[in-house]
């Protein structure tokens, strides 16, 4: 038998790309609060498959931003919005094999982690009320987690970002 290493690239790590940018010209635009200092985009599957893997990259990436946090609420946080845009951010008029959703982690000047999650879907109807768990609990959650949460439309193409933004250090949940 043959570990994972040996048979090669798997599938699931070739619909993925992990894209390392410093400067941040992507993040113009959508201020922070603070200048962006650092940060790391994956693509994701637009499926089920992208829960497990933004849960890997982003225990992984937490330790390389050398984010002072607790990298398992920012891991929660991760998965709880990807799974939003699983669900919800995929229009069906997207053809499957252009359904990918993009995960950002970045830190900024303060320490702070600030995390995105893009999908296709332009449409947050009652953005607010979702934060406010009255229409599901995602986001609710993100916000117990000790996360600012807001969205923003690209400057090019369709879809839309939600952003998440986590200070450092513990934080009372």
């Amino acid at each position: 038998m043959t570990s994972p290493a040996q048979q090669g690239p798997s599938e699931e790590n070739r619909t993925t790309a992990e894209t390392p940018l410093h400067a941040l010209p992507a993040f113009a635009g959508t201020p922070t609060g603070s200048p962006i200092v650092r940060h790391f985009a994956m693509h994701l599957p637009g499926d089920r498959r992208a829960l497990f893997l933004s849960r890997v990259w982003t225990r992984r990436m937490g330790t390389v931003l050398c984010w002072s946090g607790e990298v398992q609420r920012a891991v929660e946080v991760v998965a709880r919005l990807v799974d939003n845009a699983v669900r919800h951010g995929i229009p069906s008029s997207v053809p499957a094999l252009e359904v990918q959703l993009t995960l950002t982690l970045a830190t900024d000047e303060t320490g702070s982690l600030v995390i995105d999650v893009a999908d296709l879907n332009p449409d947050l109807r009652d953005f607010d009320a979702a934060v406010r768990g009255e229409r599901g609990r995602g986001l609710q959650r993100v916000t117990l987690l000790g996360a600012q949460v807001s969205r923003f439309l690209p400057h090019e193409g369709d879809g839309k970002t939600v952003r998440a933004v986590l200070p450092p250090g513990p934080v009372d949940v």
